[in-house]
C-alpha cells in the first residue's frame, strides 16, 4: 500500500488547434556554467564562489543582486586578463529585464549550475523554493540544434526532450509543475567533427515534440553591449531573451500570453532585434552574421513560427516597438501554449491544497448502496467548485466542470475519484478582416 496522499492527474480533452495569486507569479533563473571550466576558480566567479557555488539564491530585487556581487557588463578584465563580469554580465542583464518588467520587486530564485550531465539543477531549485516556483528560465551553452547526419535535410532538435521529462518530474512526484523557458546555443550547430558556426535558416527543425512544459525562445537584443556579451562567449551563444520573459509572465495572467500587443510592448527593453546566429565566426570582436530582424522576410518568420519558437518580433504600423511572437509550448495538443499550463498547473496546486487536509478522514457512504454518500459527494463538489469558480470570477478560465461519480465504493479501494475540467480563455492570435468598396451599407 502507498502512503495516502492527492494524485494530480492532467487529461488533454483534444480541443484541438484552432485562489493565491502569489505563487504564479515566482520564477526561477538557472545559469549553465558548464562550458565555463574555469568559472569558479577565476575572476568573478571565484570572488562568489562561496556565496553562489551549488546554493539556490533568491533574489527580491535587482539591488539583491548587486548587493551579491552580480553586476552590469564592463568588458573591464583582471591582471590574469579574465573578465571582472560574472558570466560577462550575461546574468545581470537577465535579472535587470526579470525585476524592471516585474514592477522592481518579486520573488527569483536563481542558481549557477554545472549542467553536463543532467538538468537535476532544475529539481534542486524548486526544493530549494518549497515548490513554489511556477515558471523557470534556462540558460545555456549547449547546442540547441545538431547536425550528425550530413544528408539530413534539417538539424536534429536538443535538451527539450531532457527539460520535458525534468517537467513531468516536476509535475507528477514533486506536485510542483512548472514551465521552463529554454535559451539555448542556436550560433553554433553541434556535429561529430565539432561545433559549425553557420546556421542555415532553411534547416532550422521543429522545437515541437510533444513537451508541453518546455518554451523555446529566440532572439536578443541589437545592441553594443549585448554584441559585446555574446562575443565574449567562446561559444558565441547568444544572450537571448529569457529574463524579459519571465518578466512578463510575473505580470500576466495566468490566461494571458505574453505575445499580447497591448500588454507587453518591451521598446524599452529592446531597442532593436536580431537572432545572434547566422554566422558566428568572429571578425573585430563582432560574428560576421547575427540575422538582424529587418533582414527576415515575412514568410520567414511565420515559418518559425510554425516551428514552435517564440521570438521578439515587430508588427508594421507600431514602427520602434518590440513584442514576443506569443506564447508557444513544444507541443502542439491542448496544452500547447504557456497561459494553458500555467492555468491547468494553478488550478492544480490550489485544488491539491484545498484537498490535502482531507487525505485519511472519515467518508460517509450511503448505508443502502455502499456507495459514497451524496452528501460526502456535496462537500468534495463544493471545495473544488469554490476553487474554479474564483478563477473564472477573475476570467482566467472561461468555465468549468466538476464531476463526482457517485457509484465509486470507497469501502472497497479507499480511494475518492474527483474529475474536473477547465474550459481556458482564447486568444486571438490571428484576427482576420475582410474589407471593401460599396454604394451603400
Amino acid at each position: 500500500m502507498a502512503l495516502g496522499n492527492v494524485i494530480m492527474t492532467d487529461t488533454d480533452g483534444n480541443i484541438g488547434t484552432g485562489v493565491s495569486a502569489s505563487v504564479e507569479k515566482v520564477c526561477g533563473l538557472l545559469f549553465d556554467v558548464s562550458a565555463q571550466a574555469d568559472f569558479w576558480t577565476k575572476g568573478a566567479g571565484l570572488a562568489l564562489a562561496d556565496t553562489l557555488k551549488d546554493n539556490v539564491i533568491e533574489l527580491n530585487s535587482l539591488d539583491d543582486a548587486e548587493k551579491i556581487g552580480i553586476t552590469a557588463y564592463t568588458g573591464e578584465l583582471d591582471n590574469d586578463l579574465v573578465s571582472k563580469d560574472l558570466l560577462f554580465g550575461i546574468p545581470y542583464y537577465h535579472i535587470k529585464h526579470h525585476f524592471t518588467l516585474s514592477g522592481g520587486t518579486g520573488r527569483l530564485f536563481i542558481m549557477f549550475a554545472d549542467c553536463s550531465q543532467n538538468w537535476n539543477a532544475v529539481i534542486d531549485m524548486q526544493k530549494a523554493s518549497h515548490g513554489i516556483i511556477s515558471q523557470f528560465g534556462v540558460w545555456t551553452e549547449k547546442n540547441l540544434w545538431k547536425q550528425t547526419d550530413p544528408t539530413a535535410p534539417v538539424y536534429s532538435i536538443q535538451i527539450v526532450g531532457d527539460l520535458e521529462s525534468v517537467g513531468e518530474s516536476l509535475a507528477n512526484t514533486y506536485n510542483a509543475p512548472a514551465s521552463i523557458l529554454l535559451s539555448a546555443n542556436s550560433a553554433k550547430v553541434g556535429t561529430t567533427a565539432g561545433d559549425e558556426p553557420t546556421v542555415a535558416w532553411s534547416m532550422i527543425p521543429t522545437c515541437v515534440i510533444d513537451s508541453r512544459y518546455v518554451t523555446v525562445l529566440l532572439g536578443q537584443g541589437l545592441d553594443a553591449d549585448v554584441s559585446a556579451m555574446q562575443a565574449s562567449l567562446a561559444s558565441c551563444t547568444p544572450v537571448g531573451c529569457v529574463g524579459a520573459a519571465l518578466g512578463c509572465l510575473t505580470q500576466a495572467s495566468v490566461a494571458e500570453s505574453i505575445g499580447w500587443v497591448r500588454n507587453f510592448d518591451l521598446i524599452n527593453y529592446f531597442p532593436d532585434i536580431e537572432f545572434g546566429f547566422g554566422d558566428a565566426a568572429l571578425s573585430e570582436k563582432k560574428l560576421v552574421n547575427t540575422t538582424k530582424y529587418s533582414s527576415l522576410s515575412a514568410s520567414q518568420l511565420d515559418d518559425l513560427d510554425g516551428l514552435g519558437y517564440v521570438f521578439l518580433i515587430k508588427y508594421s504600423g507600431l514602427e520602434g516597438h518590440v513584442y514576443f511572437s506569443g506564447d508557444k509550448t513544444c507541443s502542439n495538443g491542448d496544452y500547447r501554449t504557456i497561459s494553458r499550463n500555467r492555468t491547468i498547473n494553478k488550478s492544480r496546486r490550489a485544488v491539491r491544497t484545498a484537498l490535502l487536509p482531507y487525505v485519511n478522514s472519515p467518508i460517509k457512504v450511503d448505508p443502502s448502496t455502499g456507495y459514497l454518500s451524496s452528501a460526502q459527494s456535496t462537500i468534495f463538489s463544493n471545495i473544488v467548485t469554490d476553487i474554479l469558480q474564483a478563477m473564472a470570477d477573475a476570467e482566467e478560465i472561461s468555465g468549468f466542470s466538476v464531476k463526482i461519480p457517485a457509484n465509486q465504493n470507497v469501502l472497497k479501494n479507499d480511494t475518492l475519484l474527483i474529475q474536473y475540467s477547465l474550459i481556458p480563455i482564447g486568444t486571438s492570435k490571428t484576427i482576420k478582416v475582410t474589407e471593401g468598396l460599396s454604394i451603400k451599407k
